[in-house]
């Protein structure tokens, strides 16, 4: 695809100044919230990896899915919001490696130093796939929610933009690292629809032997206790996501939307499964076509939050891609800054739970806007020419 801003050699140059002052006022936020969180320690979701570390560091990592052990340990450092709340521990055993070395930081330094040195990476993949992005990443609202509670989606993101930046020269090692998604699943979905249509096939297998590695890895390092009890716990994030257990206004699904909306079960799956089956017929034609590795990431990113009915606010930050590579386009400022906006709104319904979820509305209006610019540069070109 040949659809890059005019300007070749300053694509983000319309967005420079207002994206960097935006993030600056999210780092400066994100900065008081740390503050914040060390005069008062709270039920922040880095409380689940900090005393899953510490019971790992303790040589018994198959209480890191002790509901009782855990909340023992966390309720000793931090004030839980909501009396008898819990913060479970729902990711597979070799994510304990991962945050290990945290675990031995009290809990306020540990929640900055992981968020800082996740933020780190989470650029750094972002300027690996949009080089000339500069600090544009930082500049997202989903920024701010996921480094204020210490979430993980700065990893996952980072995991998403770093493969695909290595696809088309090194495709068997974009693969080991886009398999570490394994440790959330549901934001893979949709990643074997564009690799299968791209015939990825050394990124599928690199894939498959990371995902497979941290399985089996967990179960080597951690014992068997550790992988029976994680999967023993399986079922309660699927209740989660099934009947809404936090609030349907904190998910930000199709399912979850289609819920809070008043469709009961039955109905919502059927709405998330068109929609579903809708993104994935937006992936696959996209994939299947020699093109812009950047323009194909952009796609996948924003219809992969639409796969899945267990999605949270943090997780938008995969929609990141799709945002850089929109703004690179000849496209009106306004319409970027709307579709931005959105996010920013979607944070607001956190705070009270509101008739109409937001949710899927911006992956779904850049899923659309993307679309339809593929289109015109795939009609400019006569055509894409089929991966070969």
């Amino acid at each position: 695809m040949k659809a890059d801003h005019p300007q070749a050699d300053a694509p983000y140059a319309p967005y420079r100044f207002v994206g960097h002052a935006c993030a600056l006022i999210v780092l400066a936020a994100v900065a008081w919230e740390f503050i914040a969180n060390v005069r008062h320690p709270s039920d922040r979701d880095f409380l689940s990896f900090w005393a899953a570390a510490k019971m790992a560091l303790a040589g018994t990592p198959w209480l890191a899915y002790d509901n009782g052990a855990l909340h023992a340990l966390q309720s000793a450092v931090a004030t839980f919001s909501i009396a008898g709340g819990e913060m479970p521990f729902p990711y597979p055993p070799a994510y304990l490696l991962l945050v290990l070395p945290f675990g031995l930081l009290s809990f306020p330094a540990g929640l900055i130093a992981w968020s800082l040195t996740t933020m780190a990476f989470y650029l750094f993949a972002g300027r690996r796939l949009f080089p000339d992005s500069g600090w544009l990443a930082l500049a997202f609202p989903a920024v701010f929610a996921n480094a204020a509670i210490g979430q993980n989606a700065f990893v996952t993101a980072g995991i998403f933009m770093l493969g695909l930046a290595l696809l088309k020269r090194r495709p068997l090692a974009a693969g080991l690292v886009l398999g570490c998604l394994a440790i959330k699943p549901q934001l893979a979905l949709l990643l074997p629809v564009a690799l299968l249509a791209g015939r990825q096939w050394q990124a599928i297998a690199g894939a498959a032997t990371s995902a497979a590695g941290i399985l089996i890895g967990g179960l080597l390092l951690f014992g068997v206790a550790s992988t029976e009890a994680w999967l023993h716990q399986l079922p309660l994030y699927a209740q989660i996501g099934r009947d809404g257990l936090v609030g349907w206004h904190k998910l930000v699904s199709v399912y979850a939307a289609a819920r809070q909306a008043g469709l009961d079960t039955g109905a919502a799956l059927i709405v998330h499964g068109l929609v579903v089956l809708v993104a994935a017929g937006v992936v696959w034609p996209v994939w299947r076509c020699d093109g812009d590795v950047r323009a194909k990431a952009a796609i996948l990113a924003a219809a992969t939050p639409l796969a899945s009915p267990y999605v949270f606010h943090y997780d938008g930050l995969i929609l990141v891609p799709a945002f850089l590579w929109l703004a690179r386009q000849t496209i009106s400022p306004a319409i970027v800054l709307a579709l931005w906006c959105i996010p920013l709104l979607m944070i607001s319904q956190l705070l009270a739970a509101q008739p109409l979820n937001l949710g899927p509305v911006a992956p779904l209006a850049l899923m659309a806007l993307l679309l339809q610019r593929w289109r015109e540069a795939a009609g400019s070109s006569r055509g894409a020419v089929p991966a070969r």
